[in-house]
């Protein structure tokens, strides 16, 4: 076969991955429904059953959060095959006694000429471009706080990103996982901080910026002392202290900076937090450090004042 013939037969198949919407309809959700569909031949490009994804939906529902669901099917050569809720339909048929009531379902038939229509619908559903990304659930959750409006949402992003580590792993706080942490958007307390953090922060400050451990040592130490926190970090933004290379702002700014750009596979997260709590640390004592020493084999150094 030459390279003109298999662009040719691409091309064909091409033009055969259509799909037309025959019609849509909405239907009460039922159990015997959940089982006619779970029981529906699956079409060849669907995904294999992930017990993950189940277990998600099944969360869902038991916490009360599930929307009407987006089934469809699609017909191709006479036979009718489930193009998307699988995962759904298989949830919904284990919740032992505990059906969601009142539930609907969008049912949308579709017909398409040949296999290549069935891949280019399956790839209609939950597309990856169109997918909720962890930046777009945190800008929902800023978005409802007038106070931070002015806030660049990759900026509040990744204040709040931060706080939970710091709440996380330093206090041993139970902290919300996952999207949930966004909810620390509606803490007043909070926002001084934030607001804070997103003007030092600029294109300058990667080293800053990009890593969560960092903010949650500043967090700390702005906790610990504010004016002092916000004094020592303005340095560490800048460079550090020009006139002096073993300054602690001057030390850790080199150390970030280095592991930002080339990290270290050995240094964890903890090590960064370490690193960081160890040169506010000797800064707040006036002491100079040839070194960042970043242990974080015992408990976390405890934040001076």
């Amino acid at each position: 076969m030459t390279a003109q013939s298999v662009l040719l037969n691409t091309s064909a198949d091409a033009v055969a991955a259509t799909f037309e919407l025959i019609e849509t309809q909405v239907l009460a959700l039922t159990l015997e429904l959940a089982k006619e569909f779970r029981a529906m031949r699956g079409s060849p490009t669907e995904r294999a059953l992930n017990p993950g994804r189940v277990e998600h939906l099944r969360q869902k529902a038991f916490d009360n959060r599930l929307i009407p669901f987006m089934w469809a099917t699609a017909e191709l050569d006479g036979r009718t095959y489930r193009m998307n809720g699988q995962h759904s339909s298989e949830m919904l048929c284990t919740l032992d006694g505990m059906f969601p009531p009142n539930g609907t379902v969008f049912m949308s038939k579709y017909k398409v000429p040949s296999k290549a229509g069935l891949a280019l619908l399956f790839r209609q559903f939950d597309d990856r471009k169109s997918g909720r990304s962890t930046a777009d659930v945190a800008g929902a959750y800023q978005g409802l706080v007038d106070e931070l409006k002015d806030i660049p949402r990759e900026k509040g992003k990744t204040a709040i990103d931060g706080i939970a580590w710091y709440m996380a792993a330093v206090q041993g706080l139970p902290v919300a996982r996952g999207d949930d942490k966004y909810d620390l958007f509606n803490n007043a307390g909070l926002h001084p901080f934030i607001h804070w953090i997103a003007d030092l922060f600029t294109s300058k400050t990667p080293e800053l910026e990009k890593h969560p451990p960092v903010i949650a040592a500043m967090f700390g130490t702005y906790e610990a002392n504010t004016s002092e926190a916000k004094r020592f970090w303005d340095e560490v933004a800048r460079s550090g202290d020009q006139f002096d290379d073993n300054a602690p702002s001057t030390v850790l700014d080199n150390w970030l900076r280095v592991n930002h750009e080339k990290p270290d596979p050995d240094i964890k997260q903890a090590n960064v937090y370490q690193g960081a709590v160890f040169a506010w640390n000797a800064y707040r004592a006036g002491k100079q450090i040839p070194a960042i020493r970043a242990d974080a084999k015992k408990s976390f150094y405890k934040i001076a004042e």
